[in-house]
């Protein structure tokens, strides 16, 4: 249609002028030191290339020819005696030589010509190649080198808030999301915290993607540049009478005109990274007025970041189909593959808001704008495992309310009930992140985890109560001290103990600290030692 034709010019002229906040910068120097590693077959190629590299030679192989080492030659037995880290301009290079002496160098860029790549990451670090070397190839390597000489800079990706992140509780290692993801390898743990190194981070986006709490988060662009830039591109798409948007996220550099040609209501919105679209900017992209969303991915998304597009789309299509909406409003497609609409979009009033930099509150916006027009009567939406949506229930039998769970609770969807009378765990589900900090931290394992979403924003908003206990009393000076839950069990794990072989050992154990230590010193069996701890069953004396 001609209406919507124009209206798509009008609409990508706004989402093009739309100025993004700047993030900082990650800076590189290279000096041209290279290190290659090849066989005795390919390294005299490279005696062609540049003086203007200073390269150091790692020879390998079963047979190759032992020699002193010298500054800038040396000779391994093979590649298992090599490894390799780093990135442009501070790469090391760890290997035994021929005579069982180590040796690390220091370079600027690496030449990896080995079958099996010394640095084995999915997507490699700036300043490593790993290629085969070859009199045709030799200027081709020999142009790439050289560009990696000089001084760069690139964005800084990603921003960590560890005050709100999940990955360790209580000396356990509980998330690990954002690690698995990484395709580079830029992110580890070091002393339970999660350590980025920027320089080996690519901004692939696919750690904030995964991430439940939004600790970890993508700022270039930021969520609210790439939520409101949507926003005002889709507004922009209506109001110059354009029609159901079929909005497409692509990675590549030019966006297939037979597509655009084929569909006049498709709005293509380039990213530098696909894997950076997650659940939240796609249900917004719906909420903000687009009849369908689908991402676009070609041959150089890595296979682990598409997996967990996958899995993110999964849960949206879940949720979408809880609302008895189409689950392909939102989907995956491949470079190529056939591009089919559906053919009964939803019609929603779009949203003006604006869009947050917070991923959950950004979902739930977006949440409650599609539900309200929804004519849906489920309440909850059951999700797989794994979603960061969901429910805690504790077994009131196994749980005696030592709150190991309320501290180790991110999101703080678990809290106390300290400034009650009564000893109580309360519950606010829009805060659960299904992280598993409290069931892992749980020393009774009285806690289960069940992903799933409430719909009505009042519920999953609401505290409610998970467990409560009676206090129990001193039964010396009457005051609360323990819930009745731990006297019982403490009372029962003790039974038949050395130390508590006569009634009035055993009811020390329902007394505060200080009439315990009182009672001790009164009780003449205590003092006296009138129990053998090696001997139960003697009534005689140590002393």
């Amino acid at each position: 249609m001609k209406h919507n034709q124009q209206a798509r010019s009008e609409a990508l002229s706004v989402l093009q002028s739309y100025q993004s906040i700047p993030t900082s910068l990650v800076s590189y120097q290279s000096q041209g030191r290279l290190v290659i590693v090849a066989d005795a077959d390919s390294m005299p190629v490279t005696e062609g290339f540049s003086d203007r590299l200073s390269i150091s030679r790692v020879w390998i192989g079963d047979g190759v020819e032992s020699m002193s080492p010298g500054a800038d030659e040396l000779r391994v037995k093979n590649a298992r005696d090599i490894s390799a880290s780093g990135y442009l301009g501070q790469f090391q290079v760890m290997l035994t030589d021929v005579h069982g002496r180590s040796h690390q160098l220091k370079a600027d860029m690496l030449l990896d010509a080995t079958s099996r790549p010394l640095i084995a990451s999915e997507v490699p670090p700036a300043g490593y190649l790993h290629r085969p070397i070859s009199r045709e190839n030799l200027a081709e390597l020999e142009a790439q080198l050289l560009d990696m000489v000089g001084e760069f800079e690139k964005p800084k990706f990603f921003r960590y808030d560890p005050s709100i992140c999940a990955h360790s509780s209580n000396g356990q290692t509980v998330c690990t999301r954002c690690i698995d993801a990484c395709p580079t390898d830029a992110i580890s743990s070091l002393a339970q915290q999660i350590t980025v190194d920027p320089h080996l981070c690519q901004g692939g986006g696919t750690c904030a993607t995964v991430c439940p709490s939004g600790a970890m988060q993508y700022v270039y662009p930021r969520l609210s540049d790439q939520g409101n830039r949507i926003r005002e591109m889709l507004q922009a798409f209506h109001q110059h009478g354009g029609e159901q948007p079929l909005l497409v996220f692509h990675s590549e550099q030019d966006f297939p005109d037979e597509l655009l040609q084929q569909f006049d209501n498709l709005l293509p919105v380039g990213v530098d990274e696909l894997a950076s679209v997650g659940m939240e900017l796609c249900l917004s992209a719906i909420a903000y007025g687009a009849s369908q969303v689908l991402l676009l991915a070609n041959a150089e998304v890595p296979a682990t970041s598409r997996h967990r597009l996958e899995q993110q789309l999964q849960w949206l299509r879940d949720l979408l189909q809880g609302f008895g909406l189409d689950a392909r409003s939102v989907d995956l497609l491949d470079s190529g593959q056939p591009l089919t609409p559906i053919t009964q979009p939803a019609v929603f009033s779009a949203a003006e808001y604006s869009m947050p930099d917070n991923k959950r509150a950004a979902f739930y916006q977006a949440l409650d704008q599609i539900y309200r027009q929804c004519e849906t009567t489920a309440e909850v939406i059951s999700l797989p495992a794994g979603a960061p949506f969901g429910n805690v229930i504790i077994d009131e039998q196994r749980c005696t309310l030592c709150m190991a769970c309320v501290g180790a609770c991110p999101g703080k969807a678990l809290q106390d009930g300290s400034n009650r009378e009564l000893p109580e765990v309360f519950f606010i589900e829009s805060h659960c992140l299904q992280c598993g900090s409290c069931s892992s931290t749980c020393p009774e394992q009285a806690i289960t985890l069940v992903p799933r979403l409430i719909l009505d924003r009042e519920q999953r908003n609401r505290s409610r109560m998970l467990h409560q206990d009676t206090p129990f009393l001193c039964i010396g000076c009457g005051k609360p001290f323990a819930t009745s839950s731990v006297i019982d069990k403490m009372s029962h794990a003790l039974q038949g103990h050395h130390m508590f072989q006569n009634e009035r050992a055993r009811n020390r154990l329902k007394m505060c600290e200080d009439c315990r230590v009182a009672d001790i010193v009164q009780d003449p069996e205590a003092m006296n030692g009138q129990f053998d701890p090696l001997n139960t069953n003697s009534d005689k004396r140590l002393s």
